[in-house]
């Protein structure tokens, strides 16, 4: 689909020097950072990213993308539209050299080609299509820097728990493309034609690559599940099943890796299940062992299990890895299947480098507590109408950490003291 509006318009100037805006709800910083108010009066900010220019562009829902210019304290100076077109609606990235940007809708996406000192974008394309689900619509986009000819693309379930989806479905799944070969034609690729970095990941928002380019992410595991045995149906949603932090590989080594979903759900508090179970925490289960054999056993034999899980119901939707120290940061949206909610807020998960780049967690499969806050709301009980949800990250060249919130249209900027 062709643009029907030029794509250079006019700036939208903020003052000059602009000073930081009024969040709508207070920040709370961890001890050692500052957070302030970047923007507000946005619609429904998403992903985002830097430039090399450090201009800041962000994908704001059923309206386009954004450009701001940054003061030196970090500050908004200006900002411009850089894009107008409904139809995207989360995702965001540029190529190695910076050259093209890459932007999504639930259904497509598409490349440009990107001028980021006159921000401007030129020769649209589409790179991949046939993505449309009835459930889970934000299409996650990650270049490898390792092999900048793939992009990545994550594609959620179609359901809570979608039983169709399965390798063939092309749902609850991330691939991989060489966008610099496309077919003939404005027609880009079907999704289900990328090679298969993993399926079995029900709603795999957040991506991210270490240095030695192995590729994360996070995942949005499934609401509303019971326990069924001998009959009984335990309600054990309210702490289960763990979101879920998955090491993916080499995106050039995409090898239909499967990671659980739609039947394999990881333990987080294992005292809402029958005794009988005998679970800890990181243990896989399903909801109703059957006679074809699909159970834990089943479970542990086929699926790869995560690193790590985060407290369910959270909705981790971002993952990135700090430029600074040995940390990876992730954004959790926050609850709607829990009470009282949870999440809302961006946490620090610690982890080590190996001297070939590669990132591990400290903490492990078995632990609860591998993760700690770094931004956070007062009071969740009063979520998610009284808080801000945080979605996007992007790091800045000076250190700081740009931080979206969906719902109360605002963006955050965290920086160390």
């Amino acid at each position: 689909m062709k643009l029907s509006v030029p794509l250079a318009v006019a700036a939208l100037a903020l003052a000059a020097n602009a000073a930081w805006t009024t969040p709508k709800f207070a920040l709370n910083a961890a001890s050692g950072w500052t957070a302030h108010g970047f923007a507000a009066g946005l619609t429904s900010p998403r992903g985002v990213i830097f430039d090399k220019l450090g201009h800041l562009l962000v994908v704001q829902q059923g309206v386009g993308i954004v450009a701001f210019t940054l003061n030196s304290d970090g500050s908004a100076a200006s900002q411009k539209t850089l894009l107008s077109y409904s139809f995207l609606n989360h995702g965001i990235a540029l190529s190695a050299d910076e050259t093209v940007l890459f932007a999504s809708s639930s259904n497509t996406t598409w490349k440009w080609t990107y001028d980021s000192a006159a921000l401007s974008l030129k020769d649209e394309k589409k790179v991949v299509t046939g993505m449309v689900n009835a459930d889970h619509t934000s299409r996650t986009l990650f270049v490898s820097k390792k092999h900048p000819n793939l992009l990545v693309v994550s594609r959620g379930s179609g359901d809570n728990v979608d039983l169709g989806a399965d390798l063939g479905s092309g749902r609850a799944q991330v691939r991989v493309f060489d966008w610099t070969n496309l077919p003939a034609g404005d027609v880009g690729n079907s999704f289900t034609k990328g090679a298969t970095l993993a399926y079995g990941v029900r709603n795999e928002v957040g991506i991210a690559e270490d240095a030695s380019g192995q590729i994360w992410g996070v995942e949005n595991s499934a609401d509303d599940l019971v326990r069924v045995r001998q009959g009984v149906s335990y309600d054990v949603h309210q702490n289960n099943p763990g979101e879920k932090l998955h090491n993916l590989g080499d995106a050039a080594a995409a090898s239909s890796k499967f990671y659980g979903y739609p039947n394999c759900f990881s333990v987080w508090d294992p005292s809402l299940f029958p005794s009988s179970d005998s679970f800890s925490v990181g243990d896989w289960f399903v909801q109703r062992p059957n006679s074809t054999g699909i159970d834990s056993a089943w479970c542990n034999k086929n699926a790869i299990k995560p690193q790590l899980t985060f407290q369910p119901h959270s909705a981790p939707l971002d993952i990135k890895f700090s430029p600074s120290d040995s940390n990876a940061y992730v954004s959790f949206h926050g609850s709607w299947d829990r009470q009282p909610p949870t999440g809302y807020k961006v946490v620090v998960v610690p982890g080590s480098v190996s001297s070939a780049g590669a990132w591990t967690s400290r903490a492990g499969i078995s632990s609860t507590t591998g993760y700690t806050d770094l931004l956070w709301n007062t009071d969740v009980t009063k979520c998610d109408s009284g808080c801000f949800r945080p979605v996007g990250l992007a790091w800045s060249a000076a250190g700081r950490l740009y931080v979206t919130s969906d719902v109360t249209g605002e963006i955050f900027v965290l920086q160390k003291n």
